[in-house]
């Protein structure tokens, strides 16, 4: 289903058959929506929470304009699916929407603006997007937009539909690496002269400006850096709580990214295993205009899997990986496509068939490091690769990359590495197992022949199994300590000290010395602790996940040195 509409997860009991129920929820919404003369569109996706009680998202499609109404029949059919199914004293009747009717038509002639649906109208005529919610109702994007309130918009006629349009739009999702992507998108896009706005797990910025701290990755940060009058170019992080709670907030885009899919937040919304969290963040692909890309990462096997059973977007798809030679790069460059790799001389190029552009020296980009940060490098070739999709010329590529640095400034909480008293001090926001092992190079090339002290913690959501595989990837960076912590505000149903006893048990396990693991109270202790462990030279490595700025000021209290990493470029 491609519009807006309405969505209810529902959950059974252990071994319960679901089949009836759903079957009841359909014929009772069929029957509402008829009643109404709504369409009827409707799509169950039944899961499982793996340990045998299914589930199931129950969606139906719903005028914009009554979209809370919507949700309240979702309820009102699911309560009559269950009455019909497992209530004999109650089911006569249970499934026949004429006591309902009348309150839904007096919310339907409430909730009517006639106005909006005329402006939809004349906008879709048009080919120009709506950006709509409870307070304000926007036609066009950025510097060609204007914004009525959402009760008091103007008639078709007083709008001044030759200034407004579209920007061009990229959305960029994955488990590892969308902010840093997006930051370096916005960063070109700053070089070719264009006005980014930029959502992130971070926050909302435009021209690399903040507008508001915090996790925006959902439809309203998009609405609200699409309206922001000095935007002329957005690029949009897209998470996959985002995606299946609210949908994407904007109806097309020219270029969109999954960089990669790994075991991060399976579990949640009936997702459960890597083959459903592709087809997930595969959704920002499906709304690329065919005139973009469809940016997919050749590395992660989930994504190779999902093109290889036969999933389509409506554009073509450039991958990038490291290696020229990567098994899933050979068929589209030898059929003409396009895709982005390091090349055998160590520069980031665009291939398309037999063509090659060298743009830049990985050397020359400080935030790989020299190439030792693989992660950055992949991130750097995504980047690439989107920014050409949105037509951004290849100078401007190359000098937002060259500009780009792993320091607080450019990339905070990515990366990012400080001196104090000798002792390095690498901070970065890894948080799941394949997100640990992408720092093994730099890591192992930072730490060189001197100690390693690694601070981890992890979300209480997460399994056992998940937590345990954390320190797992933990232990193969081959720490001399560790600290583990739990995240205080994100027990998640935990009990305080679980998730550490976990890490720990899991670490002994794999033959670390219980004196070589410690547990801090929170990250700023975790700080002091690895500094009052650490001698000039070791590296203290902290994956740090909710007191990112408590942790700079601590460092610029102890008079950390930053050191944004190698930068070879020539003076």
């Amino acid at each position: 289903m491609g519009g807006p509409g309405a969505i209810a997860e529902v959950a059974f009991d252990a071994g319960e058959a679901a089949g009836p129920v759903l079957a009841a929820w359909r014929l009772a919404l069929t029957a509402a929506l008829d009643a109404l003369g709504w369409p009827v569109e409707l799509h169950i996706r039944q899961h499982d929470d793996g340990h045998g009680h299914p589930g199931a998202d129950l969606v139906f499609a719903a005028p914009p304009d009554h979209l809370y109404l919507a949700t309240d029949i979702n309820d009102w059919a699911i309560q009559a699916a269950n009455a019909t199914t497992r209530d004999a004293v109650g089911a006569a009747g249970a499934g026949d929407p004429a006591r309902q009717l009348p309150a839904w038509r007096e919310t339907i002639a409430h909730e009517q603006q006639p106005r909006v649906a005329a402006l939809r109208t004349a906008a879709a005529a048009r080919d120009l997007p709506i950006l709509a919610d409870d307070d304000e109702l926007t036609i066009g994007h950025g510097r060609r937009a204007v914004s009525y309130p959402a009760r008091l918009p103007p008639p078709p006629e007083a709008v001044p539909w030759d200034s407004l349009g579209r920007v061009p739009i990229a959305l960029i999702t994955g488990t590892n690496g969308k902010t840093t992507t997006a930051r370096l998108l916005a960063r070109i896009a700053l070089k070719a002269g264009f006005t980014p706005g930029n959502t992130s797990t971070d926050g909302m910025s435009v021209a690399e400006r903040p507008l508001e701290a915090g996790d925006w990755t959902g439809p309203s940060a998009a609405r609200t850096v699409l309206r922001h009058p000095e935007v002329d170019l957005a690029v949009l992080e897209v998470a996959r709580g985002g995606i299946l709670r609210r949908g994407l907030g904007v109806d097309r885009c020219d270029a969109a990214a999954v960089l990669n899919v790994s075991a991060d937040h399976l579990g949640e919304y009936g997702i459960h295993d890597l083959a459903a969290m592709a087809s997930v963040k595969a959704v920002v692909g499906s709304i690329v205009a065919p005139h973009g890309r469809v940016v997919l990462g050749a590395e992660s096997p989930p994504l190779v899997d999902l093109v290889a059973r036969g999933h389509r977007f409506p554009a073509a798809i450039a991958w990038f990986a490291r290696d020229e030679h990567h098994p899933t790069l050979a068929a589209p460059l030898a059929s003409g496509g396009e895709a982005w790799f390091v090349s055998a001389a160590g520069r980031l190029t665009r291939g398309r068939g037999d063509h090659r552009d060298e743009l830049v020296a990985i050397a020359e980009l400080p935030f790989c490091f020299g190439g030792a940060a693989s992660h950055n490098v992949r991130n750097a070739l995504a980047a690439a690769a989107l920014a050409s999709a949105l037509g951004l010329p290849d100078p401007a590529i190359v000098a937002g990359l060259r500009s780009f640095h792993a320091s607080v400034s450019d990339n905070p909480g990515r990366a990012n590495l400080a001196i104090v008293a000798g002792v390095q001090v690498f901070l970065d926001f890894a948080h799941n197992p394949d997100g640990i092992r992408s720092l093994h190079g730099l890591l192992t090339a930072l730490r060189g022949p001197r100690r390693l002290l690694l601070g981890i913690g992890v979300a209480g959501d997460r399994s056992d199994e998940t937590i345990r595989d954390l320190a797992r990837a933990a232990h193969e960076l081959a720490p001399d300590q560790v600290i583990v912590r739990d995240l205080e505000h994100y027990l998640r149903g935990r009990e305080p000290g679980e998730v550490p006893a976990l890490l720990r048990d899991e670490l002994i396990r794999l033959g670390h010395r219980a004196s070589a693991l410690t547990t801090a109270s929170d990250e700023v202790d975790l700080l002091r602790r690895g500094l009052a462990w650490a001698e000039p030279g070791d590296l203290v490595a902290i994956l740090v996940h909710v007191e990112r700025d408590e942790i700079q000021a601590e460092l610029r209290r102890l008079g950390a040195i930053a050191d944004p990493g190698p930068d070879p470029r020539p003076a």
